[in-house]
């Protein structure tokens, strides 16, 4: 029999060829690995900027307690840190410290920041007149 072609189903003991079946959607894998890599990534970066973003409201919550502290003290408020507290609750933080030197305030504001793995923001702000001249 001329032209006819046995085919045998067994591959010889200690052959190492791959078949493409056995690869067949080894790449799909390793890109679902690939993606979510960049995904958890993408998404760590995102929370350290929203904190640092948050960082800087409470910065300027500070700031603001601070100025109207001052504002206050140079009315004459009796007590200008009553007034900070204010300022900064209205915000969702709280004031740590408040202190009069003169006719400066120093302010100090905790925040309790929940996202993630939540943490404390604390930041200070000091404020007053600024001489002239």
């Amino acid at each position: 029999m001329t032209g006819v072609r046995r085919h045998t189903t067994c591959e010889p003991h200690g052959s190492r060829e791959s078949s493409p079946s056995r690869e067949q959607g080894s790449a799909v894998v390793l890109m679902v690995m690939i993606i979510s890599v960049a995904c958890v990534a993408a998404l760590a970066a995102a929370g350290v900027g929203h904190a640092r973003i948050t960082g800087n409201r409470v910065r300027l919550w500070a700031d603001d307690a601070a100025v109207s502290a001052a504002v206050a003290l140079s009315e004459g408020h009796r007590d200008p840190c009553a007034v900070a507290g204010r300022v900064v609750r209205a915000d969702g933080a709280g004031v740590t410290a408040c202190t009069v030197d003169g006719e400066d305030v120093t302010v100090s504001v905790r925040y309790e920041y929940r996202q993630g793995f939540g943490m404390v923001i604390m930041k200070a702000s000091r404020a007053g007149p600024v001489a002239c001249g």
